[in-house]
């Protein structure tokens, strides 16, 4: 402060102290505290910068999304982890990828999806074998053992049992009201009145799974169909297919029932007999029907895999009720080796077909060559 400025300063006190009465001292501290106040550099005001005018919008998008805490009460805070990209990423961000754990294919038939690795093998039936049929060494089972409904698979040993009874093959037969199945009603097209060979009935019971055709060969066989019924019994027991039980020859009856185990031993001696292994995987026959209401018939097989070129089949059987699922067995040869394959409860209209694309494959690879 200049002296000149000091004189003024003092003069001003005093004129003051005059014009309040208060004491010069107190007056000249006011003075100089007021002084030093404005010669003092003021800082610049800070302008607030303005709000994006899209702020607005994202507020009101952020109020309005579902699961956000209103603005009442402060959010939780939530600690959160953004991923990385590029090289520099900084390696405390990096979350590593998630690894899938391998789980055994013969616990977990959870997926149609069949593998490209050597030794998985997805399929989706609930009971499945699939066995060597020179060693009967099994490459691949689950539930083999659990005795099952069996559904239509019943047939291969209704032919073998008619078969052993060598009774003449171009003998006519006729449908009748005692062939009808009156528990499930099932259709069919071959009417009351039906005339065909023994033959003729014998390869649509294989190929088409026709049940009245089926339960026309019991009825009009040495004994009647109790008879022929309790013959299929004791085949079962002589093949050594000791938790398998038939209640009827077509296969619609529930109480018919095996195991995978069983199957197999019943498909190996299937494949003795040639005429249910032609039978068995004719795949469509044009068939003259007197006395039914068409005059000829187209009749296909039940298994559509017997008309691929991409497979071998000696011997085949479908089976469906709702019981049983749908069921599928076959002999086949694959990479050279003979090998019969059984197929129980699969989930789904197609899936035993697919679980049986999905073995070949499985085969294929080599994998299960290993174990023969």
């Amino acid at each position: 402060m200049t002296n000149r400025s000091l004189k003024n300063l003092l003069s001003m006190a005093g004129l003051l102290a005059v014009m309040t009465m208060l004491p010069v001292e107190q007056v000249l501290a006011q003075a100089q505290s007021s002084a030093k106040r404005d010669a003092a550099p003021r800082k610049p005001a800070v302008t607030k910068p303005a709000r994006p005018a899209a702020a607005a919008p994202r507020k009101k998008a952020a109020a309005a999304a579902p699961g956000r805490q209103s603005s009442a009460r402060p959010a939780a805070r939530v600690r959160t982890t953004i991923p990385a990209h590029g090289r520099a990423a900084s390696k405390a961000t990096q979350v590593p990828a998630a690894r899938a754990t391998q789980v055994s294919m013969r616990q977990r038939p959870d997926t149609p999806r069949s593998a490209e690795a050597p030794g998985d093998l997805v399929v989706r039936s609930t009971a499945v074998l699939v066995a060597s049929q020179a060693t009967g060494q099994s490459l691949f089972s689950r539930n083999d053992d659990k005795v099952r409904s069996i559904a239509s698979i019943t047939k291969v040993m209704t032919a073998m049992v008619v078969l052993d009874y060598n009774q003449p093959m171009d003998e006519l037969v006729t449908i009748t009201e005692e062939d009808i199945d009156a528990t499930r009603r099932l259709g069919s097209r071959l009417a009351a009145g039906t005339t065909l060979t023994r033959g003729e009935m014998l390869r649509l019971s294989l190929m088409s799974s026709e049940n009245r055709a089926t339960a026309a060969l019991a009825r009009t066989s040495p004994g009647g169909t109790r008879e022929f019924i309790a013959q299929m019994n004791i085949k079962a027991q002589a093949l050594g297919m000791h938790n398998s039980r038939f209640e009827d020859s077509t296969g619609l009856h529930s109480g018919n029932v095996s195991t995978a185990q069983d199957l197999v031993r019943l498909v190996t001696a299937g494949m003795r007999y040639p005429t249910i292994r032609e039978f068995s995987t004719t795949s469509g026959v044009l068939v003259d029907t007197p006395g039914n209401r068409a005059a000829h018939v187209q009749f296909n097989n039940s298994n559509q895999l017997v008309a691929s070129p991409e497979w071998e089949i000696g011997l085949s059987k479908t089976g469906f009720i709702r019981e049983a699922g749908r069921c599928l067995v076959m002999q086949t040869r694959i990479n050279g080796e003979d090998m019969v394959i059984v197929l129980l409860d699969s989930d789904g209209r197609f899936s035993r077909i697919g679980d049986a694309n999905r073995i070949r494959r499985w085969v294929e690879s080599g994998f299960s060559l290993r174990l023969i």
